[in-house]
């Protein structure tokens, strides 16, 4: 990896998402990028606030800003180790926004942000924007540590042979691997096979002779994806059951520290949502999850 975008943590959080990315800079010498965001509504749209006096107000947020995360800085012990850390505090509403024109403007080979990704818990708009809009790569950070020599899990989306499809799989892989070079982990990926519920609910066909034949269908390409990796088909978990739960399921099996998902989903459709499958992992583990177009 070249080159990481943290966003810092609000006010009062444990910049979960810059202790993550610091342990990649530690192993590969990548750069990190550490922005913190400031903004107090009402002061932009003010009236009655002159220029000068609006000026003043954000230079006193950012300065405010940069002032705890220069604090955080100096409090880490990073004895013995190059990494190079690159801070910039923004005025800026919407994060989401700042983030992907700055994607749009430099590739990064993948955005950190801290979440918290629970059943009642729900991700904030820009939250939704920045993993559906961000060009690059995103991980929601939890607060669990990564395990020395940890799990990383790629789910792969095998039920369609679109060009689409074999592009994101592709994707995929590669930043699975890039991942577990830059973290000292093992790579595995998953697949599950979803019998159609309506043929299911009909008993037009026999659910197991289904599985069966797609397995059948499926080793060919998943055999060349995998050789072409190079890597240990004994970790290929070939599963079988509703995506979702299945990913979420092996994830907790093997104990997996990053998860990534591929979103498919078109810009048009569903407001700011991702697919239900990405959606729902994003709520059910407990391991990190890196969304990826």
């Amino acid at each position: 990896m070249r080159e990481i975008l943290v966003i810092a943590d609000q006010e009062g959080g444990k910049q979960a998402a810059f202790h993550h990315a610091l342990e990649i800079a530690k192993n590969t010498g990548t750069i990190i990028e550490f922005v913190g965001f400031v903004h107090a509504p009402g002061v932009d749209s003010s009236e009655i606030l002159t220029q000068d006096e609006k000026k003043r107000v954000h230079h006193k947020y950012i300065d405010q800003k940069q002032a705890q995360i220069d604090d955080f800085l100096n409090a880490l012990d990073l004895s013995g180790v190059k990494v190079k850390v690159k801070v910039d505090v923004v005025w800026e509403k919407s994060f989401d926004r700042w983030v992907i024109a700055r994607c749009d403007q430099k590739s990064f080979d993948m955005v950190f942000k801290s979440g918290n990704r629970t059943e009642a818990f729900l991700h904030t708009p820009s939250d939704w924007q920045l993993m559906r809009y961000c060009p690059d790569p995103v991980m929601i950070v939890g607060e669990q540590p990564w395990k020395e020599g940890g799990k990383v899990l790629v789910a792969l989306d095998l039920g369609s042979s679109s060009s689409r499809t074999l592009e994101l799989n592709e994707n995929l892989l590669r930043q699975g691997i890039k991942l577990a070079k830059a973290t000292n982990s093992e790579v595995h990926t998953c697949y599950s096979i979803a019998v159609p519920k309506a043929l299911a609910d009909l008993d037009l066909i026999d659910p197991k002779a289904y599985e069966e034949k797609m397995k059948g269908n499926l080793d060919p390409f998943i055999r060349k994806l995998v050789d072409e990796a190079g890597l240990d088909r004994s970790r290929l978990h070939l599963l079988s059951g509703r995506p979702a739960k299945e990913i979420c399921r092996i994830s907790q099996k093997i104990k997996a520290d990053v998860v990534l998902v591929g979103n498919k989903t078109q810009t048009s459709l569903r407001g700011r949502l991702l697919g239900n499958t990405a959606e729902t992992v994003l709520h059910k583990v407990s391991a990190d999850v890196v969304v990826i177009k």
